[in-house]
């Protein structure tokens, strides 16, 4: 699974409006309310664990918490990313280097800016949307760009459109009022449609001189970031991708951005093998998954890569020992202990 930095969740709860405490929200995902914020490069949180948190804080009814989140988000937050994203020289830079860095920020997080006609699309990819939280999440994550193009913009830049893969929520109109233009569901991509005008836009403290010495410093972030063990990045890699259809090694390590000969070379040098970890990945989606949500067996078949129920249910009692019935309501049990 991948991970979220924990001042993601702290201003995810911060925001919040349920009857829920927020050090009770904090501690269900490990976290204490007194602890000094961790850096946006430092302590992360599982992704399952964000998005259930998600769900938590935003209940049945609260639709407009991503927006909250995105105009509570400062650039300042992000320390040196967010000084190199309001110095760049345009906004399409600004973009660009989002995309480069993100992942000093979150390991869930991958953008592509992608041509089209009268302008360019920002691209979320990566990101699954099998659960409510996972799709609030994404708007999380869409409405945190656009306010960071406001903040470096000094204007309030408007996108021509923003799509969304899953389906519509009961009502769209805390989306429409943050974005301020149409926004589609159960669209081909999770992005941000933005016209030249505004890709050109040149941010208020635009500083050629100090987005170089920024920048050294984000490479150094990205590269500590990425030096994890390659291991964790495979599972991080197939747990997103799963509600899609299990990946291919080939699909893996392009993401990954290598070769697929270089992922296996690489694997082998840390003494494993891609199909072990897809094996363990989709094991612990699943378990994830029965432990966590009430989703139907043939839907939790279906977001850990699945073709059908019966395939799911006997690699389920291969790895565990217990069919999945029975390891939820062993689950169930021991909660109500």
């Amino acid at each position: 699974m991948g991970s979220v930095g924990t001042p993601v969740i702290r201003r995810i709860v911060q925001v919040g409006r349920g009857p829920e405490r927020p050090e009770d929200l904090l501690a269900s995902v490990g976290l204490r309310a007194d602890a000094p914020a961790s850096s946006w490069a430092g302590e992360s949180v599982d992704a399952e664990a964000y998005y259930g948190l998600i769900e938590r804080v935003a209940g049945a009814d609260d639709h407009a918490l991503p927006f909250r989140y995105a105009e509570a988000l400062r650039a300042d937050d992000f320390g040196a990313l967010g000084l190199a994203l309001k110095t760049a020289q345009t906004l399409g830079v600004t973009l660009q280097r989002l995309m480069r860095y993100i992942l000093v920020l979150s390991d869930t997080l991958e953008y592509a800016l992608v041509e089209e006609p009268g302008g360019q699309r920002l691209e979320l990819n990566g990101r699954p949307h099998h659960r409510r939280g996972a799709a609030m999440a994404n708007e999380c994550a869409l409405a945190a760009v656009v306010s960071m193009l406001r903040q470096a913009a000094g204007v309030h830049v408007r996108p021509q459109a923003v799509s969304f893969r899953h389906p519509p929520p009961p009502t769209a109109t805390p989306h429409q009022a943050f974005f301020g233009c149409d926004v589609a569901f159960d669209a081909a991509h999770d992005a941000i449609h933005l016209p030249a005008a505004v890709i050109a836009q040149q941010p208020r403290l635009a500083d050629a001189g100090l987005s170089a010495y920024l920048l050294a410093q984000l490479d150094d972030l990205r590269a500590r970031a990425a030096d994890r063990s390659l291991v964790a990045q495979v599972r991080g890699a197939v747990a997103d991708a799963l509600p899609d259809g299990q990946p291919s090694k080939t699909q893996v390590a392009r993401r990954l951005g290598m070769s697929e000969r270089t992922l296996h070379r690489r694997l082998a040098d840390e003494g494993a093998s891609f199909q072990t970890i897809a094996t363990q990945a989709r094991r612990e989606a699943a378990e994830a998954l029965l432990a966590t949500t009430e989703h139907p067996l043939a839907d939790v078949a279906f977001l850990t890569g699945f073709a059908d129920q019966s395939a799911f249910t006997r690699a389920f009692k291969r790895w565990t020992g217990q069919t999945p019935t029975a390891y939820r309501a062993a689950g169930v049990r021991a909660a109500d202990r």
